[in-house]
């Protein structure tokens, strides 16, 4: 006997909350996606994936590997609110095995370095996740 499987798009949300999250992320024209030259914008945060340079307000911050794939993360879907989930898979890889708290660790870390040179970029959604917007 065949299963039939069902597209994802024909799944109901389990919560109201989750069609937010698990929405795919549309193309965005305002230079949010790297470019040709791999460079991530929000506001006055400027970072190179080529070059693993990140400058905020023309300061370069110093940034631990892991914190640098977690903001790239975060830059290339921001706006859209991801998950513990899906930055641990995305951040971490889909073999970690560790705690889910690792993420709200780094963010913090992220958090103290950015918001020391500007506006608060990282924002939380209670109970949903984490998204980056500009100020």
């Amino acid at each position: 006997m065949k299963h039939l499987v069902q597209p994802a798009a024909a799944a109901a949300p389990a919560h109201p909350r989750s069609a937010r999250v698990r929405r795919p992320v549309a193309a965005d024209p305002a230079g949010t996606r790297p470019g040709a030259d791999g460079v991530l914008r929000c506001g006055d945060l400027v970072l190179d994936e080529t070059r693993w340079t990140v400058h905020r307000a023309g300061t370069p911050l110093d940034l631990s590997p892991t914190e640098f794939r977690l903001l790239a993360c975060l830059m290339r879907h921001q706006g859209s609110v991801l998950t513990k989930s899906q930055l641990l898979q995305s951040v971490w890889g889909f073999g970690y095995t560790g705690h889910a708290q690792v993420v709200e660790t780094y963010v913090s870390y992220l958090r103290r370095k950015l918001d020391r040179l500007g506006a608060p970029l990282i924002h939380t959604r209670r109970g949903a996740g984490y998204t980056l917007r500009s100020p």
